[in-house]
Formats: structure tokens, sequence, C-alpha cells
């Protein structure tokens, strides 16, 4: 059909049926027609398989010939122009006959005019053209489900029949004949811990409580196995919004949910069904023994955060490669998410076997990564659990292993440690802080002690610092030593340190306003943690208690030790600095410690040093100490800043520090810390050391 034009093909062996036709298909109201005529059988089939016509009219009677035999022919050759069949009165049977064999309609001749040869051919025409179109729908569907390798079910509601492709059968291991065509065939299969969640989204989707039904979930292999698949469906509703067919596909996703995609090892979850495999085994063989290994990076987010996370995803790829490379066919290498990965030892024979693994490991691990041209070391902590019988599910293994690794990152990392039972106690004992005090964060349970700092050129009280004390309902006062590393870890350190500082500064207003208060302005210290300091807004945060207590900024000192810059000292420094452009005493905690303090000193603007009591508490004791001391006191003075002393607890360390030069000292010896009320006695006694 070319402009509109319908073009025609008579196949007739009678010319008075061409001139006929051409007289009423010129008497068209509608598109106009073109008629080309060929008179017998052999040129009619050379015209209609050129393909140039839209339909043809067919003489049933073509000489020795026939029209079925035409038919029939052009049917085999492929070609689909649509046929309409002349037939002559008498000819009863051969009508339906030509339909059956794929004609379009037939016309009795003698019978029809005009209007009814132009609907006929429109007809058959336009029925040409739908079914042509509908040819190519299914052609495409077909195409894009084979495609997409999705196997596709079919159910008609109400019921229980439900279509389910080959494809679909085949994603479960089974041909198509071996499963029947029936809805428990699929929920039936359904891993029982994930039927009720499917079921559930089913009928949601037909109640019209969702646009759409999808669902992931674990189903039942012929090998025995379980398959994560990918369902999705929709509901066709009648006028009244009830469900008749509900259609959708499914699809394997097994390996997606099972793997990494950034190292290609087992996932979480599939380490976890390898584990449960494992327990099933050693039950029924009683002298089967396996370990879990745990494994965290140490200082990964140091060479994350410096080197980008490029090169910290390669990292984690050549990680994955020298550990695999450490392992048995047998054994499983996974990586839970981040820097974490485990490694599941089957049919060891003692924890020896795991240590040496373990000690492969880390081995392997000490040799330098190529990162882009740039060498790159790095360690790992490694918590090893041994298989047992009290173990039951595979999350306790990984748990204790989790546990084990922290203890042996906590005692020093690039370690290894096996788990002991003492050690899920610590850990639950630990949760049980955490807990508490996350509550006490919450309802205020806390209160400041403050330790006083004495000038040793007077020997006079010139400073206080105030330290945090937990007042737990059952325990009493607990001290810092006990809860400030959970609260590090947790990041509650960054409410209570506001806390403290709030307080401190309202305590020192009120110290400055009370009767016959005179002297020299006291000072006060407080403690800030990495965690506080890296707040976005802290130096705002600080600016506005002091506001808030109308106290002098000179007054206020801020502790902070070298570990709490040297995380992103570039950002830190800038906040010290305004900090100091407010007028606020800056001083760097227990100096001495750290890696870098000498080279990064002078960088900082601090205006004190608070030499470390491990110093402190070997004057006199330890060779050498005491001119490391001298050392710290000489730097202090170069660099024009004040020095005190910390954990002074003898008269002999304070002459010794006095006659080294150190400005400042606090310790036992000068005063235990003590609450507000006990200060102020010590402020009104004007005891001097």
């Amino acid at each position: 059909m070319s402009g509109g034009t319908i073009r025609v093909l008579l196949v007739d062996d009678d010319e008075l049926a061409y001139q006929l036709v051409g007289v009423y298909l010129s008497e068209a109201r509608n598109e106009p027609f073109e008629l080309d005529w060929k008179p017998d059988y052999e040129s009619g089939l050379e015209a209609i398989e050129a393909r140039t016509h839209d339909v043809c009219l067919l003489d049933f009677h073509l000489g020795n010939r026939n029209g079925l035999d035409f038919l029939k022919e052009v049917i085999r050759r492929g070609c689909r122009v649509p046929i309409v069949v002349f037939t002559a009165k008498g000819d009863h049977g051969l009508d339906l006959e030509a339909m059956r064999q794929g004609a379009a309609d037939y016309l009795v001749k003698g019978e029809f005019g005009p209007p009814l040869l132009e609907r006929c051919l429109r007809y058959a025409v336009e029925r040409s053209r739908t079914l042509e179109q509908l040819r190519e729908s299914e052609e495409r569907y077909a195409l894009s489900v084979a495609g997409a390798r999705d196997g596709l079910w079919d159910w008609k509601l109400p019921g229980e029949q439900v279509y389910l492709s080959p494809r679909w059968k085949s994603i479960l291991g089974f041909d198509d004949q071996e499963l029947p065509n029936l809805l428990d065939e699929w929920l039936l299969r359904v891993h029982p811990e994930d039927i009720a969640r499917v079921r559930v989204d089913l009928q949601q989707h037909l109640d019209g409580k969702s646009e759409h039904f999808e669902n992931e979930h674990r189903i039942l292999h012929k090998d025995g196995t379980f398959r994560w698949v990918l369902s999705r469906g929709v509901a066709v509703r009648d006028r009244a919004g009830v469900p008749t067919r509900f259609a959708g596909s499914q699809s394997d996703v097994t390996q997606s949910r099972g793997h990494d995609p950034l190292t290609k090892l087992p996932n979480r979850v599939l380490y976890l069904d390898r584990v449960a495999r494992v327990l099933e085994r050693a039950k029924r063989r009683s002298f089967y023994n396996y370990a879990v290994l745990f494994l965290d990076l140490d200082r990964f987010k140091i060479i994350n955060d410096s080197l980008g996370h490029v090169m910290g995803d390669e990292l984690l790829i050549g990680i994955a490669g020298r550990l695999l490379s450490c392992m048995r066919v047998v054994d499983t290498v996974a990586r839970l998410g981040g820097d974490e990965f485990t490694v599941l030892l089957e049919d060891v024979e003692e924890p020896a076997d795991a240590t040496r693994v373990a000690t492969r490991i880390q081995e392997a691990l000490s040799l330098p990564f190529n990162l882009g041209g740039r060498e790159v070391f790095t360690s790992a902590s490694i918590g090893i659990a041994m298989g047992g019988p009290d173990y039951k599910q595979p999350e306790e293994l990984l748990r204790d292993a989790d546990t084990a690794m922290y203890r042996a990152k906590s005692d020093g990392k690039a370690r290894h440690e096996i788990f002991d039972r003492g050690m899920h106690a610590k850990a639950i004992a630990l949760l049980q802080v955490e807990t508490e005090l996350r509550q006490a964060v919450e309802v205020g349970g806390f209160c400041v002690y403050y330790q006083p700092l004495i000038s040793l050129a007077t020997g006079r009280i010139v400073s206080v610092e105030a330290l945090v004390r937990w007042v737990h309902p059952t325990r009493g006062l607990v001290q810092p030593d006990e809860f400030i590393g959970i609260a590090e870890e947790t990041g509650l350190i960054v409410k209570i340190d506001r806390f403290v500082l709030k307080e401190a500064c309202a305590q020192l207003r009120r110290w400055q306003d009370r009767p016959g208060a005179d002297g020299p302005p006291l000072g006060m210290a407080v403690n800030v943690s990495k965690r506080h300091l890296a707040q976005a807004d802290f130096v705002e945060g600080v600016e506005a208690l002091l506001a808030q207590s109308q106290v002098d900024p000179e007054r206020l000192c801020l502790e902070i030790t070298e570990s709490a810059i040297m995380d992103n000292a570039l950002l830190a420094t800038a906040k010290l600095q305004r900090l100091r452009q407010a007028r606020i005493q800056l001083a760097m905690d227990d100096f001495g410690t750290g890696y870098s303090s000498l080279s990064y000193l002078h960088k900082f603007p601090f205006t004190a040093l608070k030499i470390d009591r491990s110093f402190v508490n070997q004057i006199g004791n330890e060779s050498g100490t005491t001119e490391i001391v001298r050392a710290i006191v000489t730097l202090a003075r170069n660099l024009k800043v004040m020095v005190t002393a910390e954990g002074v607890e003898t008269k002999e360390q304070l002459e010794t520090l006095r006659n080294l030069g150190c400005t400042h000292a606090q310790g036992f010896l000068i005063s235990r810390p003590v609450d507000a009320a006990a200060l102020e006695v010590l402020l009104a006694s004007a005891v001097v050391l």
C-alpha cells in the first residue's frame, strides 16, 4: 500500500472478470485501487512472489489448476499477501475449505457489487496488517525473553493452574516435562524462611495494595541446593477490579547475590551459607574440625583517604588475590564489606593448622602492593574461631572470630588471636557498658571533678583541669578509663565533651563571682577528644559557650592530644588558629608519646605543653628520663610556651621539675581530682607547695 493506494493483484483466466473488477474498483469511494491482472497460475505466482501487492483476488478455477493449489503454494513460499478467493455458484464447501487453507475471505461471483468488493478488500488488507504487527510484536517479545534469559509464569485466576515456561523450569534444573504447571510447584519450593514474605507480597498486589509484585527469595533447585531468584509480576483486572490473570518473570540472581562485585569473592550471604553446610557436616561427622578467620585491615582508612577510593579498591582486589594464594581448594575466602575479609578452613586437624594459615596470610600481606607505581604496605589483624559442638548458627562463629580480631587489634595490630569464652564474656560486658553509657548521655548522668595545677614559681593554684565522672546508678562514680574508650568508639564522647565544657565554663564563672575572690584569675583546662575536634561546628560551639557563660577566653585552655590533630593536620591547624584568634589557650596533651611531636610542634599555635605522666613517674628511677624531661622543658622555653608536668606524686619529682625549669605541675601530690565544693576549700586555704 503506497501513498494511500491499495494495489490489487487479480489472478483469473477470464478477461471479462478483469474488466468487471476494474469497473467495480473505479467506483471506490475511499482510497483508490490499482489493479494488476495475471491470467494464469504461473504468472500469478511470479507476481505475488514479487511482494509488490497489498491483496490478491484469486479465481478458484484456473484452467486445469485450482485456487487451492495456488493458495497452498503461496503459503509454502512464505508470502503473506492476503488472498480473497472467487468461487462460482454451486461451489458449496469450497469457500470454507479455502478459509481453512489460509484465505483471508471469499466472494461468490455474481453475488457482489462494488461496495461489497471494496469492503472485502479493505478488511483483508487491514486484517493482514494487524496480524503482521502482532507477529512482529510476538517476535520482539520472544527475542527479548530469550535475550534476558528470564523464566516466565502466567497464573490464570482463580485457580491453581500456572503456566511455567521451559526457561522458568530450567533455572531450577528441570526439563519442561518434569514439572507440572501448578502453583504449588513454585510456592512449595520457596525457602521456609522466605515463603511468608512471598505470600504477603503476592496477596498485597492481588488486593490492589501495590502497583506490582516484586520479591527476591530462595527457591529449591533439583540438586537440593537453594538458588536466589527475583520474581516480578503484575495482575490483569476486570472492570470491577477483580484480578483475572497474574503474569510475570523469574530471574536467577544467585551469582550477583552471592559474590562481591569488586573482588569477585563470595559475599556474606554465600559465605554464611557455606559455613551452615559445614555445621551440618560436623553434626554427621563427630571428628570433623573447621575454623573461621576474621580479617580486618590495619590503617586501611588512611590509605583510602590519602590515595583515593580507586587505589583503595585496587588494594582490596590485590589483597583478595593474596588471600586466595594462601588457601587450599576446599577453603573459602569471602569479603564481608569494606576492609573486612573472612576465611572458612575446612577439615583442619588442630588449632595450630588455623594459626599457621593466619601466619601465612600475614606474611603474604606484609609484602608491598604496587598501586599506580606507588609501593603501599598494609597488614591485617586476624581473629580465629575454632569450630565445636556449641555452635548452632553460622553467625555465632563469625561473631566470635570478630571478637578475637578486635582483641588482636587492641593488642597491637598485625597479629592474630584465637577466640576463648572469656573474650565473649568481656564483649557482653562492654556491650552492657555501652548501653548504660548511652542512657547516661540521654539523662545527663555525669558530673565534673577538678584537679588543680600549681605554679612551680609560687607554689599556688593557678588553674584547674576539668575531669568527667560517670555517676552510675548502682556502681557510683565510674572513672574515665572505664568508659572513655567506648565513648570515643561510639561517638558518644562528643556529647560528653560538650557537657564537660559547658559545666566547666559555668563553674569557672561561679568561682569568679564568689565573695572574696581575689588574686590572679583562675584558669580552666578542658580536654577535647579527636571526634569533638573533628566536628564542623567545633569552634563556633566553644565560642558560643564562652559567650553564654561570660568567661574571659584567656582563662580557658583546651587540651588536645597529638593523635587528635594528626588525623587531619591541615583542618585541625585551621581550627586551632581560629581558637587562638579568639584568645583561647591551647595545650598539647600527653606530649612526648606521639611519633611526630617535634616535627609538627612548631606548626601548631599551642601556648602550653603537658609532659606525659609516663616520663614524670620515672624521674630518678630510670636512666635518661630526667634528660628527656629537661629537653622538653628547654624546647618549651625556646618556643616561648608554658610546660606542665602531669602525674606528680612525690616531693622529689616536684623539686626535680622545679630545678629543671618546669613552669607548672599537677598530680596526686598536689591534690586528687575533687568536686567543686572541695576545690573551693583548697582555693580558700591558699596552700603553697
